[in-house]
């Protein structure tokens, strides 16, 4: 099952600064120009048009690597997956419980049982909502990722338009004494992440997000993946953080199973919408 790794568009310049050019000097000359015909000059081709196909295959193959090291076609067998486990919050002596269920094409379900009570987010294709002990169960606005990825151009295909609308290398960065590859990129749907990939296991170590509104008072910053687990041949977080700007949620995962019948009304949302 695909995952959404789960991320700042390769601007292309395509404007031909000749043409305008030759207008200002047509301009500035008084003399009479006599018509003649010429053949059509070919488009004329950006020079940094092989630099953009190569940074597009750095990408394509930073997300091959990073998928083969989550289990290659293991990964790709997967249908379906519950996962559980144990949550715990830094501002509080007491864990919770976790539970999270997964059926493609993209249906999600997460599950926390904390000590103030149940938190559920649900994604049922491009519908999303929640439900808190605060309030009653919302509907969320549709993943744009659909409208993104229609909306995108490239100098040429790239594996990585799968996951992002936008993606691009940064560079290097050391993370919990690792070394790891930055991946700035724009998951569909979603605003922009800085992803850190360990340079020598190309396994996901870190994520960093952009605030989804201004007036968040308590944005999720970013997750560290502190371990990794494998079952039926694909690896999968088993220890992770999640920092927010009040708080950090420590999740550790248990139990995994893989394709198993899930039933598609779990994910619907409870508003009928």
């Amino acid at each position: 099952m695909k995952r959404t790794i789960a991320v700042t568009l390769l601007a292309l310049a395509a404007f031909n600064v000749a043409f305008a050019q030759d207008s200002r000097r047509a301009d500035a000359s008084n003399k009479p120009r006599r018509a003649r015909s010429v053949d059509p000059l070919p488009p004329r081709v950006k020079s940094s048009t092989r630099e953009e196909s190569l940074k597009a295959d750095a990408v394509d193959q930073l997300i091959e690597r990073a998928e083969r090291a989550e289990g290659g076609a293991a990964k790709m067998r997967v249908r379906s997956r519950i996962m559980r486990g144990r949550v715990e919050i830094s501002t509080s002596p007491l864990p919770g419980t976790f539970e999270s269920y997964e059926k493609a094409p993209g249906k999600k379900l997460e599950v926390i049982n904390a000590p103030a009570g149940q938190f559920i987010h649900a994604a049922d294709g491009g519908r999303r909502w929640a439900k808190s002990p605060f309030d009653l169960s919302v509907t969320l606005p549709e993943s744009e990722g659909e409208s993104q990825e229609a909306g995108a151009s490239a100098a040429r295909p790239a594996k990585w338009r799968r996951y992002f609308t936008a993606a691009s290398i940064r560079g290097r960065a050391v993370v919990d004494g690792r070394e790891t590859i930055v991946l700035a990129a724009t998951p569909k749907g979603r605003k922009p992440v800085l992803m850190y990939f360990d340079a020598e296991t190309w396994l996901l170590r870190k994520e960093e997000f952009t605030a989804q509104k201004s007036d968040d008072e308590n944005p999720l910053k970013a997750v560290y993946v502190d371990g990794y687990a494998q079952v039926d041949g694909v690896k999968f977080p088993s220890l992770y953080r999640q920092v927010y700007e009040n708080y950090t949620l420590t999740f550790r995962i248990y139990e995994v199973k893989h394709n198993v019948p899930i039933e598609d009304t779990l994910f619907r949302d409870p508003n009928g919408k």
